[in-house]
């Protein structure tokens, strides 16, 4: 017993020469291999290349600024002109990329957006998440992820809980699906 026990003991203990000596030699090798490449200016495969480092895929830039910035200058309670409305209208066209709404339903959209902006303004947090949907719905190709359902459902609830009236926000929501 003592017998196999020993041999077994020594059995393991040279197998595991081989294979550590093996790792060894691969790991030498590699080593030389990364010091030859480093001399002739070749990164080693562990580090990225210089120059060649992927950045973070980051979200496309809003559309939207001039938009955002007509919205944001309507004040509660104040009544919006007929010149601000059409300017609004003429930011929601000029956001789109690709395919552009009609001016009807750019107006409409521009007319209940000031209505609910001269009741009740959104705070900017809001407001940037507001341009962000109206930018994934008019431009769908910069957002292929989105769904607009559940953007419709966003901005309305967004709307509702500013404390505009249910039947305000969802005229807005009706006006953005026209757009299409």
């Amino acid at each position: 017993m003592k017998l196999a026990l020993i041999s077994l003991a020594l059995f393991s203990t040279f197998s595991a020469f081989p294979q550590g000596a093996d790792v060894m030699i691969r790991q030498r090798a590699r080593d030389v291999a990364n010091q030859n490449n480093a001399r002739q200016g070749v990164p080693p495969p562990s580090q990225p290349a210089p120059g060649a480092a992927n950045p973070a895929p980051q979200a496309p830039p809003p559309s939207l600024p001039q938009l955002k910035a007509d919205l944001a200058a309507i004040k509660a309670g104040s009544t919006v002109t007929s010149e601000v409305k059409q300017k609004l209208a003429t930011d929601i066209i000029n956001g789109a990329q690709s395919t552009k709404p009609s001016q009807a339903a750019a107006n409409k959209l521009a007319e209940d957006l000031a209505s609910a902006f001269s009741a009740k303004p959104l705070p900017s947090a809001s407001l940037a998440r507001l341009m962000q949907q109206i930018d994934a719905l008019l431009n769908p190709s910069k957002f292929p992820q989105a769904k607009p359902n559940g953007i419709y459902d966003a901005i309305r609830a967004a709307f509702i809980e500013n404390g505009l009236d249910q039947k305000l926000a969802t005229a807005i929501v009706d006006d953005l699906k026209a757009l299409k």
